[in-house]
């Protein structure tokens, strides 16, 4: 009998029922004071940026209405299922150096959650990875402004490190006048961490068919099989250009 563990994906649909916790315990992870030592310098680098650029800012990738009101969730990506942006990356080095000390980090990027909005509660692409909030700008505790996975509920703090599972369904809100800021990042489990490729091709096929399933109505009218194909084709693909793409020059 194969007892193999195997990650939880988000495409197949379905409640996640695995058995990962809501939140991490932060003292399990050695990693964790090495960014939270160094917030401030992660804080004032991220915030030069978008200073520098506003229009660096987005919208959440996927589903612009995923807050409320709309386009009200946006984001600046480092790196993203280990996709490098390299232009924002050369522009930052000082985080840069922080998270490469980070093992097996997969994701980073600049969360801001804007004043009077929430996030609709929503499930992630897996459990495979820890995912991670650093506070580095939070206008307020509960209830004013809050996290909540599953069913337990926790604040924010400047310089402090949240840990979750993205796989179960959490919500976020900020009923305050200020944004709220957070750096987000994905640490991959260490039992999956032989797999960093194969997982995030998985969750960036997942990703490009979700967009082109959005801007293309007309494929819902194709089978099941046409999805299931075209979803082979681009996790082979990402596959080989993930290694290439991280090593291109900045």
């Amino acid at each position: 009998m194969n007892t193999q563990i195997r990650p939880w994906f988000n495409i197949f649909g379905g409640k996640y029922t695995g058995g990962e916790p809501n939140f991490y315990a932060t003292e399990q992870y050695p990693w964790v004071t090495v960014i939270e030592e160094n917030w401030e310098v992660i804080r004032d680098e991220l915030t030069a940026l978008v200073a520098e650029k506003p229009e660096r800012l987005q919208p959440y990738y996927i589903n612009k209405s995923m807050s409320f009101p709309p386009n009200h969730w946006k984001t600046m990506g480092l790196y993203f299922w280990r996709i490098k942006m390299h232009r924002n990356c050369r522009r930052c080095p000082k985080t840069m150096a922080i998270l490469d000390r980070i093992p097996n980090l997969t994701a980073a990027s600049l969360s801001i959650l804007e004043p009077n909005s929430n996030i609709n509660p929503h499930q992630g692409d897996t459990d495979a990875v820890i995912r991670g909030h650093l506070g580095l700008s939070i206008p307020a505790e509960i209830p004013a402004a809050g996290f909540q996975v599953g069913k337990e509920i926790k604040s924010w703090e400047n310089g402090k490190v949240l840990l979750f599972c993205d796989a179960h369904s959490h919500t976020a809100w900020n009923n305050t006048e200020q944004r709220r800021l957070v750096m987000i990042f994905d640490v991959m489990r260490e039992e999956f961490a032989h797999k960093k490729d194969s997982v995030c091709a998985h969750v960036l096929a997942d990703a490009v068919l979700q967009m082109m399933y959005q801007s293309m109505p007309v494929l819902h009218k194709l089978s099941g099989r046409f999805k299931r194909v075209c979803y082979k084709l681009l996790k082979g693909a990402i596959r080989v250009i993930l290694p290439i793409q991280r090593r291109l020059p900045y």
